[in-house]
């Protein structure tokens, strides 16, 4: 399949939608009672879904699931964070992701165009976001605060592992920004 094979809408994901392609993409899966808050307060989100499987070019089929996302929250003038960009596994590769950021890109651009955009990309997605005018913020350091990560020891586990598969090249274990 081919980029044009996708279709890129603005819309949300149900949140079943949304915990499910995280967690397909190896995203932390997100606890689902605050789902639908965080969806809600998105400042722009944008889904992709497979061509040959819509109703036409605005509406997916009823049953239809998006296989890629990508998600704006801030305060929708001077911060903004890039974030939940996924692409289910069986659609990697074919240039979803590109497309995806680029929208997200210029949806900023129209929408905020002051605005300071960060993102958190894991290991094997920062190569994508130079290309769109993201740079390192070194000599800055990026942190995190997420308690039911850090104060539950299975959860740090899977994430210290999945961290290190990462660090040894290990593709099974890419997402996309978090």
């Amino acid at each position: 399949m081919a980029s044009s094979d996708y279709v890129i809408l603005a819309r949300l994901p149900s949140a079943q939608e949304y915990h499910d392609l995280r967690e397909v993409c190896n995203l932390t899966p997100p606890p689902m009672e605050a789902v639908p808050k965080s969806l809600a307060n998105s400042f722009g989100c944008f889904l992709g879904f497979e061509r040959k499987a819509m109703l036409d070019d605005t509406r997916p089929a009823p049953d239809q699931h998006p296989v890629a996302m990508g998600r704006l929250v801030g305060d929708g003038a001077l911060f903004l964070i890039l974030c939940d960009v996924a692409v289910h596994p069986d659609h990697q590769g074919k240039g979803l992701g590109k497309r995806i950021t680029k929208t997200l890109v210029d949806y900023v651009d129209e929408k905020a165009p002051q605005a300071y955009v960060s993102l958190v990309a894991d290991h094997l997605a920062q190569g994508l976001y130079p290309q769109f005018g993201f740079e390192d913020v070194k000599p800055s350091i990026g942190m995190y605060r997420c308690r039911p990560i850090q104060s539950n020891p299975e959860a740090w586990a899977a994430r210290q592992a999945k961290n290190e598969a990462m660090k040894r090249g290990g593709r099974e274990s890419a997402g996309g920004a978090s």
